[in-house]
């Protein structure tokens, strides 16, 4: 492979990382990190004050 082969495909490869990263950024919708629940805090709420009365 000749130098100007390798810088092209150099070339090639960060546009593809840049384009990446635009799509990574563009699907990342909300915080990450949190944790989804089936059920809402009032209502582990309420459950956790029935087993407490039990």
């Amino acid at each position: 492979m000749t130098m100007e082969e390798l810088q092209a495909q150099v070339a090639r490869l960060q546009e593809q990382v840049a384009a990446l990263s635009v799509q990574t950024m563009a699907e990342d919708i909300g915080p990450s990190g949190y944790a989804a629940s089936k059920y809402s805090v009032e209502e582990m709420d309420a459950l956790l004050d029935k087993v407490a009365a039990m």
